[in-house]
């Protein structure tokens, strides 16, 4: 079982209506393998007395029976599966390794964590040395000692935040109900809390005390707030506390509600909890929304959790994940709150690719649109088109990121062929476990079958009998018991198919027609495209450095240099999408030419349009020719500045060359 499986069944259970086509669509792959997938899935339900799932001649996805208790059993048996069922992807892992890292009083064995997760040693070690710039860049410390193993160093206030954040940026998109979660792995990074027994008592005192207080959350702050509460008592428990603030904190509104909640918690759990625990809960309280409250100054609390409202429900409509992407998240939020300013003010943004990408992703841009509105009504303004289009546009890159990401785990779809009976194919089945890490079995089926096989549906083909298919590699065996020769044969057949599988473009003919696109192994950026310790008096000077650049390596026309600096004296500093980092660039049509980047650092920054929040010292200059390349280029740069530890490489770095070596690949 992984996340499809997963998927599969929430989706079935949580719609009138799925269908093949949908799945598929969700995870990018052929209506062929969701059909496979829903086979093999029926094996585990089935050994467990649940019903089957059917597929109707329309690709209808439902139970076959359906009874009063279906519902629960449904629940039981995903709450069941551990790490020995359900196969991690890589993000998945590294995300659960952070969780139990944050959560153990000692110290952690690479050792531990493979045996724990069902994994190999190395890909522990590996995922701990990942881990250790993560923890960085979230203001804590992943520290090793010999014979004694990893232990996450910090301040009680930041490991929290990095539980909750871990929590929030990967949600189970159906609801939570009496303390049961119905994605598998949303469930197995809870149980690290020990959720299941504690967030249905949590649920019920919270609200109890909503009445009492008269504060009412709304649904999302709600949630928000039982799981602050149950990393609170996780953490209690392990007699962590949070250091005390000031008295005068008591004097607020909100501090009753605190004490209420707080007190019948500790009954609850039977944990003592300090007051320092109940005056910084306060400032949680402080940080909701509220469908009724007393409370007048809204604005500063409001609209950020609009804004996290708004990021939920888009990256639910399509099942993104953040995992450990805190940057990413990051941005999109200062992105909004930099959009309600510009709604607020009469600000006009411009974004050259509106048109391109609400033409090539018409549903992020519709769902994006849709889940705004709250946040257009709460500020009484409505968000221009080229404003939702660069909300869009982060969406699809993370959409782009997620394919990538679901390609490498991709597995070659393998068709077995025998001669003999069910049984020897069955034994033949068996063996093929040996390639369960690179094949995947899309079908099975006799020699003398000569059924038109597709070759976006069958990359490879394993006989026991002579056996030919056009343009598919066949590897033929002597019998259903592999022999080490052939064991080696296939698996380096399989790995060649592979390379190439990942190595294809994504895109129909018809939607690479004049679009260019990033080889495998080249970069946006060429080395003398990069100048470091760059001196500029304004913006203006900056960003026409990394225009000249851009005109130097061929990227662009001279024109297109003033270009950059007219876009930002009409559209404001959008361009600095991160702190410390700018984006200038220019329509298509004003003279570029080809697909490139510049990268400047100047040797002090300078303010975008004087605005002291907006002081930038990297200034990294856009020549695109479409979205699809800003889209990458956002993620990754984005991913690069998130990083304190790879900043601090970039700080640190003398000379251009070093520099390229450094960033080209990343780019």
């Amino acid at each position: 079982m992984d996340y499809r499986s997963s998927r599969i069944i929430t989706s079935v259970m949580k719609k009138q209506r799925t269908d093949i086509s949908y799945l598929a669509k969700q995870f990018h792959v052929s209506e062929r393998m969701v059909r496979k997938l829903v086979r093999e899935l029926n094996g585990e339900l089935t050994e467990t007395g649940l019903p089957p799932l059917g597929i109707s001649a329309e690709g209808v996805i439902d139970f076959q029976e359906k009874t009063e208790s279906l519902h629960q059993k449904l629940k039981n048996f995903l709450c069941d599966v551990d790490f020995y069922i359900y196969r991690l992807n890589a993000s998945e892992r590294k995300t659960i390794c952070a969780m139990i890292l944050m959560n153990s009083e000692g110290y952690v064995t690479a050792a531990e964590l493979s045996e724990r997760l069902e994994i190999s040693r190395n890909t522990a070690i590996a995922d701990l040395n990942e881990l250790k710039d993560w923890f960085s860049s979230n203001q804590m410390e992943l520290t090793s000692q010999v014979q004694k193993g990893y232990k996450v160093k910090g301040e009680e206030g930041d490991i929290r935040n990095g539980i909750l954040k871990l929590i929030e940026l990967n949600p189970d998109y159906s609801n939570y109900e009496n303390g049961k979660v119905w994605d598998v792995f949303n469930h197995l990074l809870l149980r690290e809390l020990e959720y299941e027994n504690r967030v249905p008592v949590i649920q019920k005192i919270i609200s109890e005390e909503e009445g009492r207080h008269d504060f009412y959350f709304s649904d999302f702050s709600f949630m928000e707030t039982v799981f602050e509460v149950l990393i609170l008592v996780k953490r209690l428990s392990k007699g962590k506390m949070l250091s005390d603030i000031r008295d005068s904190i008591k004097k607020s509104s909100k501090y009753p509600f605190s004490e209420g909640i707080l007190n019948r918690i500790g009954e609850a759990f039977s944990i003592e909890i300090p007051e320092s625990e109940k005056k910084n809960f306060v400032q949680c309280l402080r940080r909701k929304s509220y469908l009724k409250s007393s409370t007048t100054n809204v604005d500063e609390i409001a609209i950020p959790v609009i804004i996290g409202e708004a990021i939920y429900h888009i990256s639910e409509s399509f099942n993104i994940s953040f995992y450990l992407d805190f940057g990413l998240y990051d941005v999109l939020v200062d992105h909004m709150k930099s959009a309600v300013y510009r709604a607020r003010s009469g600000e006009c943004l411009k974004n050259p690719f509106g048109n391109e990408i609400e033409k090539k992703y018409p549903e992020i841009f519709r769902v994006v649109e849709e889940c705004v509105k709250p946040l257009e009504r709460y500020i009484g303004k409505k968000f221009q088109k080229d404003e939702i289009s660069f909300l869009a546009m982060y969406f699809a890159s993370m959409v782009e990121k997620q394919k990538m990401e679901q390609a490498k785990d991709q597995k070659v779809p393998v068709m077995l062929v025998g001669a003999m009976g069910r049984g020897t194919m069955k034994l033949f089945e068996t063996e093929m476990e040996y390639f369960d890490d690179i094949l995947e079995i899309a079908e099975v089926r006799s020699s003398h079958e000569n059924a038109q096989i597709s070759q976006k549906d069958i990359r490879m083909i394993i006989s026991m009998a002579p056996y030919h298919s056009e343009g598919i590699p066949c590897i033929r065996i002597s019998g259903p018991i592999l022999k080490k020769e052939e064991i080696y044969d296939i698996r380096m057949m399989a790995m060649d198919i592979l390379e190439k599988m990942q190595n294809e473009t994504e895109f129909s003919e018809k939607e690479n027609k004049n679009l260019t696109f990033k080889k495998e192994g080249e970069s946006f950026l060429k080395e003398d495209g990069i100048l470091l310790n760059a001196e500029a008096e304004d913006w203006e000077e900056a960003v026409r450095i990394s225009g000249r650049l851009l005109y130097k390596t061929g990227m662009v026309r001279e024109s297109y240099i003033e270009a950059m600096v007219d876009t930002i004296r009409e559209n404001g500093d959008y361009v600095v999408i991160y702190p410390d980092l700018a984006i200038p660039h220019a329509e298509a049509e004003k003279g570029a030419l080809k697909e490139g980047i510049s990268f400047v650092r100047l040797k002090k920054p300078v303010l975008f349009l004087d605005h002291e929040d907006k002081a930038v010292t990297y200034v990294i200059g856009l020549s695109v020719l479409n979205a699809d390349s800003i889209n990458d280029i956002l993620y990754n740069l984005v991913k690069m500045f998130s990083n304190d530890v790879f900043k601090e490489k970039l700080n640190a770095i003398k000379t251009e060359k070093e520099m390229y070596e450094l960033i080209r690949d990343k780019i």
